[in-house]
């Protein structure tokens, strides 16, 4: 199966379209409703309907995705170093930013991060890192990244996910040296790639990431095929992503990344969907962003059509806004983006040294137990006291 390739001019021609078919929101819900299947042009203009109210949006999201309760799976992140060649201008972990107080976590630290996590009650954690030139610094944290995931699968972890960056043929061969993967989504561990493509416009992301060659970031394509090299190397899980509020031509980012996800569905991957939003940012000039209510609207829409993918939401969101998004959701991932940030009972959150700013600082176990109390199953996830994960 050939590579994604990203076809601008067809996804303008298609946004187009869909602005134009807007009017019809009131039949296009309907149909939704109804069991029927509606095109990425027919869910844009579902999202840019003015008659379809949002919350109705939802209601039928949460019909398609068939659970009579919430169900959702969970996992914390787990940064090992916050050191990055990158250039993306909205990080805090960009290169130039001296402001950032860099750390990197030795291996015997990331070990006892993963005993942690593992003890307060998780059985899914993603690992992350900045993202590197080619040389030894690009070598030696591949390294620790591959170190990390070999030790949750030892530790018993169901769920690891993995965030450094693209990843070349033969570095994906190390990075997964060791590790038992799948030979179908269906099949457990999971090992996920993540990379956010952060926005699927060419022109908005050479303005953020950056063009010049050293740039880790900088190269377009390779990002956006990195999920086909994945696939190549044996993985099963991809994670896709964008930065809401990047670009403001949001019809175009959705169904750009509709087509994306379509893409993987047909190599036979699972599909998880990051939908975050812009956050504060150390050193970084507060952007404007997605409001709410525009935020719950891109994730019903796929949510509604696309009830096959898992869509993740984090704590950049505050508890209300997990609160509404709960039934429609497939992941809600808890944790801090600061470097082996985590003790036995909470974890550091200083944006001094951190990615990006979250809203919600709560331990998990306390944001995780209101989702229980909400009714909400979770699964990769043990309460201390209980005797077995729950699964679906």
């Amino acid at each position: 199966m050939k590579k994604f390739n990203l076809d601008e001019k067809r996804i303008h021609a298609l946004r187009d379209r869909a602005f134009v078919r807007a009017d019809d929101g009131e039949q296009l819900i309907a149909r939704l409703e109804g069991g029927h299947e509606l095109s990425h042009e027919e869910l844009v203009a579902l999202f840019l309907s003015e008659k379809v109210p949002t919350d109705r949006i939802l209601q039928v999201a949460q019909k398609c995705r068939g659970f009579k309760s919430p169900t959702i799976g969970t996992f914390a992140p787990l940064y090992i170093s916050n050191e990055c060649d990158a250039e993306c201008r909205m990080c805090g972990m960009r290169r130039s930013n001296a402001d950032l107080r860099r750390e990197t976590a030795n291996r015997e630290t990331v070990s006892s991060q993963i005993d942690i996590l593992y003890r307060r009650g998780l059985r899914g954690m993603a690992v992350l890192s900045g993202e590197y030139r080619h040389g030894p610094g690009r070598k030696e944290m591949l390294g620790r990244a591959a170190d990390a995931v070999r030790k949750a699968l030892a530790r018993g972890f169901q769920h690891v996910l993995i965030n450094v960056g693209s990843i070349d043929e033969e570095e994906y061969e190390e990075l997964l040296r060791d590790v038992r993967l799948a030979k179908d989504c269906e099949a457990s561990p999971r090992i996920t790639m993540c990379t956010f493509q952060e926005t699927y416009a060419r022109s908005v992301y050479a303005k953020f990431m950056g063009t010049a060659p050293g740039n880790p970031r900088s190269d377009f394509e390779r990002r956006l095929t990195n999920f086909d090299r994945a696939h190549e190397c044996g993985m099963r899980w991809a994670n896709p992503g964008l930065l809401l509020g990047l670009n403001p031509d949001l019809p175009f980012e959705i169904l750009a990344l509709l087509d994306h996800v379509r893409h993987l569905l047909q190599r036979g991957m699972g599909v998880y969907v990051s939908l975050p939003r812009l956050r504060k940012a150390n050193g970084v000039a507060r952007q404007a962003g997605v409001g709410d209510d525009e935020l719950a609207r891109v994730v019903g829409v796929i949510a509604a059509g696309c009830p096959e993918v898992q869509v993740v939401i984090s704590t950049r969101e505050p508890p209300a806004i997990q609160a509404r998004l709960l039934p429609v959701i497939g992941v809600l991932t808890a944790g801090s983006p600061g470097v082996a940030p985590y003790s036995e009972t909470t974890a550091r959150f200083e944006v001094e040294a951190s990615q990006f700013e979250v809203a919600d600082e709560r331990p998990f176990e306390e944001i995780l137990q209101a989702c229980l109390d909400m009714g909400a199953r979770i699964y990769d996830f043990e309460p201390l006291g209980a005797n077995s994960t729950e699964s679906v």
